[in-house]
Formats: structure tokens, sequence, C-alpha cells
């Protein structure tokens, strides 16, 4: 793959009330998103990939809408069967997870891989729980890479160099295995 299109990532900071309950940052997802997607384009460019970015416009699209929307539940069964804590042995072993066919917004962009990104972060004064996963897939919809990276203590996806920090960790492993 040489060209790689970056989809704006879903990144959700959350706010941890006193009562327990959880209030959606706005601004600071936003803010996240944004240095999330400008981290993953900058680490791509290093290893010598042209780069495009979803528009906007094109993140309202029904497929790419459909496509992140499986992500979602995808990458919630990754986490929970392939690192735990319900590993499933057969998914361990290999590693086969599929979004349908992407070859369509691959192609109106001039791409051959998608990129997509998730991560959360419930905080109070410090970063509390946190996560940040990246999937690379194929035109025809199969994740070819994953990897999955958190750490309470180090990381905070509210700063420009927490956010560039564990993009970097998340995306190190990609490169150890070939890009």
């Amino acid at each position: 793959m040489g060209v790689m299109l970056v989809v704006t990532p879903e990144i959700s900071i959350f706010e941890q009330m006193p009562d327990g309950n959880r209030l959606f940052q706005d601004t600071q997802s936003a803010e996240a998103q944004r240095n999330a997607q400008e981290s993953i384009v900058r680490k791509l460019k290093e290893r010598h990939f042209t780069v495009q970015t979803a528009d906007p416009r094109m993140m309202q699209s029904s497929e790419l809408m459909s496509v992140t929307s499986l992500f979602r539940s995808v990458n919630r069964s990754i986490q929970l069967h392939t690192f735990g804590p319900q590993p499933y042995p057969a998914k361990i072993n290999n590693f086969d997870y599929n979004l349908g066919p992407v070859t369509e917004i691959l192609k109106a962009n001039q791409a051959d891989g998608l990129v997509l990104a998730l991560g959360h972060q419930t905080a109070s004064n410090q970063p509390t729980k946190n996560w940040l996963s990246i999937a690379v897939v194929e035109p025809e919809g199969r994740i070819i890479w994953y990897g999955l990276r958190g750490d309470h203590q180090k990381f905070d996806l509210q700063t420009t160099e927490g956010m560039t920090e564990l993009v970097a960790s998340t995306l190190a492993n990609f490169w150890e295995h070939g890009s």
C-alpha cells in the first residue's frame, strides 16, 4: 500500500462526575480528533506513505458512515476477544476481521488503504482510563493491521504531546511488521 486514506478518528473525551456519571466533552473531543488525525498523517508520511485525509463532506457519506459504525463494533470485539478480558482462542490464533469492501471509498480518494482510529479517555484531574486503536484496512475490507495502546499514567489524549506519543506508540508495531 502506498496511498493511505486517513479518516477523522473518533475520539471521545469524558469527564467523570462525582456521582459516577460521565459527561461528554465536545470541544476537547473535537480537538483530540484533530490532533490524532494530524499525528497519524505525520507518522505515515515519515514512513514514506502518501496520505489523503477524508474531508468533512466525505465523512457524511452513507458508505463511510456505515464503515465507521461497523468498525466501532468490530473494534469492541477485537478488544474483548483478542486482547481480553474475554479471549477467544480462534481470534487470537487467526486474527480475521472484515468490514466489507471499501473499494469505492478508496477509489474516490485515489487511495489503496484505509486508516481508521478510535480513542477514549475518561478523566477527572488525571487521565484515569484511556486507549487508542488504529486499523489499516485493505480494499476488500479486511483489517490487515491493528494496534491498541493505552496507558493511564503516560498519555493524555487532551494534549497534543500526549496524543502524538500515543499515536507513535500505537503505530510502533506497524513499523516492525513491515509497512
